[in-house]
């Protein structure tokens, strides 16, 4: 989605859609990375027409380290974007959660944005 790339382009770490994959290239994910991917709905109605849609982007944070402070580059990126935040976790109890089969600290966010139809549907 062109929204959330467009939104964290200057938060400094890779941002991609769908997983990270590995290659020849680059065999192990970086030190911090975001992956999201997106669900779009109908939003509202008039006249059985389409006026809006909401789309949810389920945004995941993974880092070598501490994610604290990208954690909160990335919010600040995606409200100042027009995004909405339905939720965040770190499913840590009083620390960021680790994910002992990356090796890796996670954050996870569901965020939504609300726009108006382009078009009567």
């Amino acid at each position: 989605m062109k929204q959330v790339q467009a939104a964290l382009k200057d938060i400094g770490i890779p941002v991609i859609a769908g997983i990270w994959r590995s290659t020849s290239a680059t065999p192990n994910p970086p030190e911090q990375y975001v992956v999201y991917s997106t669900t779009m709905a109908e939003a509202s109605h008039h006249d059985d027409h389409v006026t809006s849609f909401r789309t949810f982007v389920y945004l995941n944070l993974w880092s070598d380290g501490d994610p604290t402070d990208m954690a909160m580059r990335i919010r600040d990126a995606m409200y100042a974007a027009g995004f909405s935040m339905i939720e965040e976790s770190d499913k840590g109890y009083n620390q960021p959660a680790y994910d002992h089969a990356t090796l890796q600290f996670t954050v996870q966010w569901t965020w939504c944005l609300r726009e108006d139809a382009a078009y009567g549907c």
